[in-house]
């Protein structure tokens, strides 16, 4: 397969190339033959925009997406193509294909000398802001999610690496969110300390539009650990969930109990 990234008046710096490639390549496998895929990469004001043509299976698809930080456009872009190729796939082969963002992996870990097997799942690379990300939380009926947050204004000249996933949780009888600063996102440099962490002012639980106030906290709690050391302390403490930063991969991750089994949320790589 043939994939060309270019840039219309902005320079695709290596990071950047090197996501996109990670991420549009897994499109290949709706394919028995992908002849080429072209991305465009460019800025206009504030929108960093993308857009893709695949030629594959002798049928050709384009996509255009923006967001405020060129990673966004690129995982946003990604959904929008993928579903216009699962919806021709199933019209034209009669059965259901499995997008990408519902696949699960089952790792196994060693704890204690004995292998436990764990389901990964990747949440949705759709970036949502905080009121969006709890109202879809207490609608699947959760105590915590997952998710990837938007950013508004991103300097043209920054990469915005995809770290900027946040968690919001029950936390007794209040709820918590946890963030990662911009700056240690743009450094590289992780100190989960100095994570922004929130208490959730809820003064009108709407299931529409709630009102809510992210009052910020003088330090961050997040327990820093490998994923091992997670199953350790759910299973020792009997608690239904952890929200941690994987030490492993300097993301923010949460394990919980499904049923008898252990799964793990991740961000959408």
């Amino acid at each position: 397969m043939n994939l060309t990234i270019t840039g219309r008046n902005f320079e695709v710096s290596d990071s950047i190339r090197e996501y996109a490639e990670k991420k549009l390549s897994k499109l290949i496998k709706y394919f028995h033959q992908v002849i080429d895929m072209h991305v465009w990469l460019l800025i206009e004001r504030q929108d960093h925009i993308t857009e893709i043509t695949i030629n594959g299976d002798g049928v050709q698809f384009y996509a255009k997406e923006k967001a405020g930080d060129m990673y966004s456009s690129i995982d946003l872009l990604l959904d929008k193509i993928e579903q216009q190729i699962v919806r021709y796939k199933e019209r034209h082969s009669g059965h259901k294909v499995t997008p990408l963002s519902e696949l699960e992996d089952i790792a196994t870990f060693t704890v204690k000398g004995e292998q436990s097997s764990i389901t990964v799942r990747q949440v949705s690379n759709k970036p949502v802001d905080e009121k969006e990300a709890y109202l879809q939380m207490k609608l699947n009926g959760s105590d915590f999610t997952l998710f990837k947050k938007g950013e508004k204004s991103i300097k043209d000249s920054v990469d915005y690496m995809n770290k900027n996933y946040a968690a919001i949780y029950k936390d007794g009888n209040e709820y918590t969110m946890i963030e990662i600063p911009f700056e240690m996102i743009h450094e590289n440099s992780f100190k989960p300390s100095k994570f922004n962490e929130y208490t959730l002012e809820i003064k009108n639980d709407s299931s529409v539009n709630p009102d809510i106030k992210f009052k910020k906290k003088k330090s961050c709690n997040i327990k820093m650990m490998a994923v091992n050391d997670a199953v350790i302390e759910i299973t020792n403490n009997n608690t239904p969930f952890i929200v941690f930063f994987n030490t492993e991969t300097n993301y923010i991750n949460i394990m919980y109990k499904h049923g008898k089994n252990l799964e793990l949320l991740v961000p959408a790589f």
